[in-house]
């Protein structure tokens, strides 16, 4: 499919030469053969063999060890799907040469990717991946991505094999080189001896899962730079939550012009995507399950669909966990739905194992946790969530607050412009209020703390200063008091 146009290629040396990590921040190679030295006496590893030993096939996407990776559902989101297809193959020449498909914990992103990377390959675009995974050591670091990628280059591109395994052979230690060394050289170099117009798509997923703030940026800004000419047949899709180091990252000036933002917000209708969703799936419990006979006509009641997706606060994560649950082929389904909803008691049962396990995890990356969990609190059960009045009321800069709070912004937004705390999910305050959920980082017990607190900033008239004419003070204080010490 051709949708690249080619610039005048760059001149190359007017010899065949070899510059291999003469100057480590650029290699180069250009052109030539290489010799096959056959009567040493030292058996080396055949080059193809180290690009193996250095591949993740974990993070393919049609990994067999990825089981069941996640796609999306049948007639959701379509509407981002066909955005980032028209993005792929859309007016030559290219505009964007870099998508960012972001959005909040649970929104789906790498189900959109996995997908995403299903449609080019039914459509013709040949595309090469990497799905990060936080808990998968064999893709949780940077080192398996540019011998992951080469790998699948070679089965698009087999004319790409002989040069870049006589490139590793050549330097069988390159994967303890630079990840800037080994895309220029494995990535880059066979690409431009290509004579197809095609464009090749890179889909890396879970950026924000690879271990290391730093190294999270360096592999975007790696790439960026690669793109910077726009001279290659090469587009990345990079998939992430709106982590503060990745945005950074992105906001770049070096990413104007080159850069198309996706942010998984209601422009992509993600309610009514939701909604179909969980309809779809109680469908299809109502037909297969084993124990579909006890389940009435009317099941389930239109409330619960509806107290489903308004949990899901616009995010997959919630509904995905919640099917999952009801689903159970060895439960009852109106039973762990009534459970869900909190109509009869859990027992033993674990509803939100898989949404807390995320959150905790979130939750345990924040640096200032105490700080962090009373500003939370006071989200919670204060009537006022704008941040001047949290900063003043814990007497920390405002601007420290924001950073205090900046581990958290793939749950929640601080938005110094609104100046408001806002819970991108729904369900977070009922996990941060249940003990037995989030355990050390339960807000529910500091209430009596926050209602002292309260009590004594209401006496300073500096403090009542910041409330507004019609909110009743006394009101505020009593409510805070029954919460905190009744």
């Amino acid at each position: 499919m051709p949708v690249f146009s080619r610039p005048a290629r760059r001149a190359e040396p007017a010899h065949p030469i070899v510059e291999f990590f003469s100057n480590a921040d650029h290699p180069v190679i250009y052109g030539g053969s290489f010799t096959n030295v056959s009567n040493s006496t030292t058996a080396r590893k055949d080059g193809f063999q180290i690009l193996q030993d250095h591949v993740s096939t974990a993070a393919f996407h049609n990994s067999k060890q990825r089981v069941d990776p996640p796609r999306c559902h049948a007639h959701t989101r379509e509407a981002v799907l066909e955005e980032l297809f028209d993005w792929i193959v859309g007016n030559v020449p290219r505009e964007a040469w870099i998508a960012w498909l972001n959005g909040a914990a649970g929104a789906g992103k790498s189900a959109i990717c996995q997908s995403f990377a299903e449609m080019c390959i039914q459509r013709g675009v040949k595309v090469a991946s990497f799905f990060f995974s936080r808990t998968d050591a064999t893709r949780n670091t940077i080192d398996p991505v540019i011998a992951t990628l080469a790998y699948q280059i070679i089965q698009l591109f087999p004319e790409t094999k002989e040069f870049i395994v006589q490139c590793i052979e050549l330097h069988p230690l390159i994967f303890e080189q630079t990840f800037e060394t080994q895309l220029e050289v494995l990535i880059v170099a066979p690409i431009r001896r290509l004579q197809t117009l095609d464009t090749l798509l890179l889909i890396i997923d879970g950026v924000d899962e690879c271990a290391g703030n730093n190294i999270q940026m360096d592999l975007i800004r790696t790439f960026s730079k690669l793109l910077q000419h726009r001279d290659l047949p090469l587009a990345i899709l990079f998939g992430s939550r709106r982590e503060s180091q990745i945005q950074m990252t992105f906001n770049a000036r070096e990413m104007d012009g080159i850069l198309k933002q996706l942010p998984l917000d209601n422009n992509y209708q993600a309610e009514d995507d939701i909604r179909r969703f969980i309809v779809q799936r109680f469908d299809d419990i109502k037909l297969t399950h084993p124990h579909r006979k006890r389940l009435g006509p009317e099941w389930p009641a239109a409330e619960h669909v509806q107290q489903i997706v308004d949990k899901s606060s616009g995010q997959f994560v919630y509904a995905s966990v919640v099917i999952k649950f009801v689903s159970m082929p060895c439960s009852n389904p109106s039973t762990q739905l009534d459970i869900v909803h909190r109509l009869r008691p859990a027992g033993r049962a674990t509803p939100f194992a898989e949404l807390d396990a995320l959150y905790r995890h979130i939750f345990s990356q924040v640096a200032d946790i105490a700080i962090a969990l009373r500003i939370l609190a006071y989200a919670i059960f204060g009537a006022m969530k704008d941040l001047h009045t949290i900063a003043y009321f814990f007497d920390i800069a405002e601007g420290d607050a924001e950073c205090i709070m900046a581990p958290l912004t793939s749950v929640l937004s601080c938005d110094a412009d609104q100046n408001k705390i806002f819970f991108h999910h729904a369900s977070l305050p009922d996990f941060l209020m249940d003990k037995e959920r989030s355990q050390e980082y339960c807000v529910s017990e500091m209430n009596t703390d926050l209602a002292v607190l309260w009590f004594k900033n209401a006496a300073s008239n500096r403090f009542k200063t910041l409330w507004n004419d019609d909110i009743n003070l006394d009101l505020q204080l009593a409510k805070l008091a029954k919460i905190g010490l009744g």
